[in-house]
């Protein structure tokens, strides 16, 4: 059994933003949690809770995104280029700067090119192993996109 749509779960349209999606999450659960409605909600919760770490999340929405339209354009997964996805956000838009990734979404384009496209990808490369080789690159790109006298964010919960 495959997993419900996210976007169908929590009734949202697929260019919704981060904040309507956020919205709809919390006008669900409020609806169906099941302190309020008892065992019948517990489903209903999970389901919201998946689609809500799916949508949530740029980086994970992406990658959902991306597997989502190789599987409906008829994409080959059994290629032997990696995953599903793996170069399914296209060829590079032009201007190469830094390192060229091989792996994932952006197969192919450098890490400048993706930084001018979708620094959300960066941010969530930043925090995956895969992205450890590039950790300098990746926050020097960032903290190049930070406003001027906006300080960077601490990591976890006690800034480590």
């Amino acid at each position: 059994m495959s997993e419900p749509d996210p976007y169908m779960v929590l009734g949202v349209a697929r260019n919704a933003s981060v904040n309507d999606v956020r919205k709809a999450y919390h006008q669900k659960a409020r609806a169906v949690h099941p302190d309020l409605v008892g065992d019948a909600g517990l489903v209903i919760m999970r389901n919201l809770n998946a689609a809500w770490a799916i949508l949530g999340d740029t980086g994970r929405r992406a990658v959902h995104d991306a597997a989502q339209s190789v599987i409906t354009s008829g994409g080959d997964p059994t290629s032997g280029a990696g995953p599903e996805w793996t170069g399914a956000a296209g060829p590079p838009p032009g201007r190469p700067s830094g390192s060229r990734l091989t792996f994932g979404l952006y197969s192919g384009w450098t890490l400048g090119e993706i930084a001018r496209h979708d620094n959300g990808y960066l941010m969530w490369l930043a925090d995956r192993p895969e992205g450890r080789p590039f950790a300098a690159e990746i926050q020097a790109l960032l903290d190049s996109m930070r406003p001027p006298g906006q300080a960077a964010q601490k990591k976890g919960l006690f800034g480590r």
